[in-house]
C-alpha cells in the first residue's frame, strides 16, 4: 500500500508539475485592459472578462489581449491609392487619432477578434483605403486639388465614425500627412495654373497702383487749383476794399503818390495842366 500511495503521489507532483509549466504570467501595464481568451476548445474564444491592472496566471489554453485606453495616435507609412472621377490616380499618407472606449473592450474584441495593433492595422486600414476610394472617385483631379482635399477628409471621417464607434472605438481626427501626389501631368498643369493667378494678380496690383497714383495726382491738382482759387478770391476781396476805401477818401489816393513822389517837378507840362499831386482850387 505504501509502495502505491508513493506511486500517487509522484503521479501527482508530476502532474502538478506539468501544469506548472504550461502555465505562464500575464501582465496588464495601467492604462490597459486586458481580455482572457480561451484559445482551443468548446469554449474557444472571449470568457467575457476584463482584466484590471495586475498580473495573472494563464493556462496554456489561455491568453490575454492589450486594449489601451488612452488615446491612439498612428500615421501609416505605406501611402493610400485611389482614383478620381477623371481617372487620376492620387496616393496620399494618412494619420488617425482615437480611442477604445472602455465599457465596450469586450465587443470590439469579439467584433474584430484582435489586438489593437492588428486591428489599426488592418481593419481600421482597409476601411480608410474603402472610404478614399469611394468618395475620391465622385471627384475630379481639379476639384480635389483645389480645396476638394477639406471635403473628402471630412467624408472619410464621417465614414468611420459611423463603422467604429457603435462597435467601441471613439474616432477623434483623420488627418493627411503632407501632401498628396498627382500624376506629373496634374502637377504641370497647377504649376501653370498657380504662375497664371499670381501674374493675373501682379497685373492687378499693378492697375491698382497706377489708380492710386493717378487719384494722388488728381488730389493734388485739386489742392492746388483750390489753393490758387482761394487766393484770387482773397487777392480780389482785398482790391475791392481797397477800392472802397479810395472812394470814400480819395485824398489817401493822393497822400500815397506824393509820398512816392522824388521830389522833381516834371519839366514840361502842356497847357493848363494842374500841378502833379496838388489839387489847386481857383479862386472865385
Amino acid at each position: 500500500m505504501s509502495i502505491r500511495k508513493g506511486f500517487i503521489k509522484t503521479i501527482l507532483v508530476s502532474l502538478i508539475a506539468v501544469g506548472l509549466a504550461g502555465c505562464e504570467r500575464a501582465k496588464v501595464p495601467a492604462g490597459n485592459v486586458g481580455i482572457k481568451v480561451d484559445l482551443y476548445g468548446s469554449d474557444k474564444g472571449v470568457q467575457n472578462e476584463k482584466l484590471g491592472t495586475g498580473k495573472y496566471w494563464l493556462s496554456w489554453n489561455e491568453e490575454v489581449y492589450l486594449f489601451p485606453l488612452f488615446k491612439q495616435l498612428h500615421q501609416y507609412q505605406d501611402p493610400f491609392l485611389f482614383q478620381t472621377s477623371d481617372s487620376m490616380s492620387v496616393s496620399a499618407s494618412v494619420g488617425i487619432e482615437y480611442r477604445v472606449v472602455e465599457e465596450k473592450v469586450i465587443e470590439v474584441f469579439k467584433t474584430y477578434r484582435a489586438g489593437v495593433k492588428e486591428i489599426t492595422d488592418s481593419n481600421i486600414r482597409q476601411l480608410i483605403a474603402d472610404s478614399l476610394i469611394n468618395h475620391g472617385s465622385k471627384m475630379d483631379i481639379d476639384k480635389l486639388s483645389s480645396g476638394g482635399k477639406t471635403q473628402l477628409l471630412e467624408s472619410v471621417t464621417t465614414d468611420l465614425r459611423k463603422q467604429l464607434e457603435p462597435v467601441g472605438i471613439e474616432i477623434q481626427k483623420v488627418s493627411w500627412l503632407g501632401k498628396m501626389d498627382y500624376p506629373n501631368e496634374v502637377i504641370d498643369a497647377i504649376n501653370k495654373k498657380n504662375r497664371a493667378v499670381q501674374e493675373a494678380q501682379m497685373r492687378k496690383n499693378e492697375v491698382e497702383r497706377s489708380k492710386a497714383e493717378a487719384d494722388k495726382m488728381i488730389e493734388e491738382a485739386r489742392g492746388q487749383a483750390e489753393s490758387i482759387r482761394l487766393k484770387a478770391l482773397a487777392e480780389a476781396d482785398a482790391i475791392a476794399l481797397r477800392g472802397e476805401a479810395l472812394r470814400k477818401n480819395p485824398e489817401v489816393l493822393q497822400l500815397e503818390a506824393v509820398n512816392k513822389w522824388d521830389g522833381v517837378m516834371p519839366q514840361y507840362l502842356g497847357s493848363g495842366a494842374p500841378m502833379p499831386f496838388l489839387q489847386v482850387e481857383k479862386k472865385k
